[in-house]
């Protein structure tokens, strides 16, 4: 009697997966990947961090990182593996270890060679930080990781690698790299040259800094952000936090960008939630926030005091990763808030710890050893100029600051009282300048 015996091997499928995929990623071209403005070393022995929304451009500058390298570092020492390739579903820890043997059997030379690990969306498989951690300790690499959630991979980082890390984390282009691009060389003097940057700096309020929409016809912008928004929402929410009420969600979050740069407290937007027909519990709402700041679509901003339960009583600011998802989740012609947003936008990009503050007329922006900043989109209304300006003052006065600053479209002057300073300036200025 014949006997069959049929065996199947997952870990020699997963290995030779690897195989391919190592061998199209030495095989591919990097050289159209165009630079960004955070500046990722090259070679330090730290395990690289860069954590972002989805479609900020991690994965590109993942591939310029790669194409810098490639100037002085051969090809097959640098390795990349995208972990959302579908070939990998479903990815266990265990199975991290036939990527290093896939690699070596590949390349054997390279065993005592430096090798770079590039690692991307790597918080698809459960515990990876073990395998990173293991690997560096193990192997002669430096290793490069991206990931979409921010407390999440922040909070493995902290447990997981024990300060190994250097985190850097990547938003949508800010206004010079749009700039950048769009092929437009960024000038602050002459009239001529304002003009110009003054219709690019319209035209990026308006188009947000996702990189894929500078490739994009404009009457696909809408569509692509929609997707965008569905993918962070339902994959990176939904899903992962295995949420019961999508619906609820995106209620939540249109609620909150209806209100973009104003003070909103939990309380506020629990009874709003209530009043609408939604059975829901306030620490819930608390937990939606919670997980729309993770998936890098919105950012709280306190209010400056020196008491952290003063402060914890008073109701944070809201701003969105970036004013295209304002226009397609709420319909609007508020300019000022988008501005506002835009502002903020840049701000954290420079790693600042923002707070606002309220003295009688609410100042936006201020941090530690800085100007306080305004947001005031027009100035021609001389009652708006005096609130802004009044306003302005009385913050320098009661926290004793020399100087002030209040970002608009296109005004500029300087203003001097009492030995304080105030800096009226265009905010597309500011942001070429800093």
């Amino acid at each position: 009697m014949l006997i069959f015996v049929f065996t199947h091997s997952d870990d020699m499928d997963k290995k030779q997966i690897f195989s391919t995929i190592i061998a199209d990623a030495i095989a591919k071209k990097y050289d159209q990947s165009l630079p960004r403005m955070v500046s990722i070393p090259l070679d330090v022995p730290k395990i690289i961090s860069i954590i972002g929304p989805r479609r900020a451009g991690k994965t590109h500058l993942m591939y310029y990182t790669i194409q810098e390298l490639r100037k002085t570092v051969p090809a097959d020492r640098l390795v990349y593996i995208n972990f959302e390739d579908d070939r990998l579903f479903p990815m266990q820890l265990e199975e991290m270890e036939n990527l290093v043997q896939a690699y070596y059997e590949m390349y054997p030379g390279n065993k005592d060679q430096q090798v770079w690990f590039f690692f991307d969306e790597i918080q698809e498989v459960s515990n990876w930080e073990k395998f990173v951690r293991r690997l560096s300790d193990t192997e002669q690499c430096r290793i490069y990781i991206t990931g979409s959630s921010s407390k999440m991979l922040s909070r493995e980082l902290a447990s997981g690698l024990r300060g190994r890390t250097l985190t850097y984390e990547v938003l949508p282009l800010n206004f010079a790299e749009f700039l950048a691009f769009n092929h437009i060389e960024a000038a602050v003097n002459g009239s001529k040259a304002q003009a110009e940057m003054l219709h690019w700096f319209d035209r990026w309020l308006k188009q947000g800094g996702f990189p894929e929409l500078v490739f994009l016809p404009q009457d696909l912008h809408r569509q692509t952000i929609s997707e965008y928004l569905d993918l962070m929402l339902y994959r990176d929410l939904t899903e992962r936090f295995d949420l019961r009420n999508p619906a609820m969600l995106k209620y939540l979050l249109k609620y909150v960008l209806s209100n973009l740069a104003q003070s909103l407290s939990t309380t506020r937007i629990f009874n709003d939630l209530k009043s609408m027909g939604y059975s829901i519990g306030k620490n819930t709402v608390f937990d939606y926030l919670s997980h729309l700041e993770e998936a890098f679509v919105l950012f709280q901003v306190p209010i400056w005091h020196r008491s952290v339960k003063n402060q914890a009583r008073n109701p944070n600011k809201f701003y969105c990763i970036d004013p295209a998802f304002k226009y397609v989740v709420h319909h609007t012609n508020d300019i000022g808030r988008v501005f506002e947003n835009a502002i903020f936008l840049h701000l954290r990009q420079k790693g600042l710890e923002i707070h606002y503050l309220l003295n009688g007329q609410e100042v936006d922006f201020y941090w530690k050893d800085g100007p306080p900043i305004n947001a005031c989109w027009e100035m021609t209304q001389l009652s708006t100029k005096n609130r802004e300006v009044e306003g302005m003052f009385s913050a320098l006065e009661k926290y004793n600051l020399p100087e002030g600053i209040i970002l608009t479209r296109d005004h500029q002057e300087e203003i001097q009282r009492n030995g304080r300073r105030i800096q009226v300036q265009p905010a597309w200025r500011y942001f070429l300048e800093h």
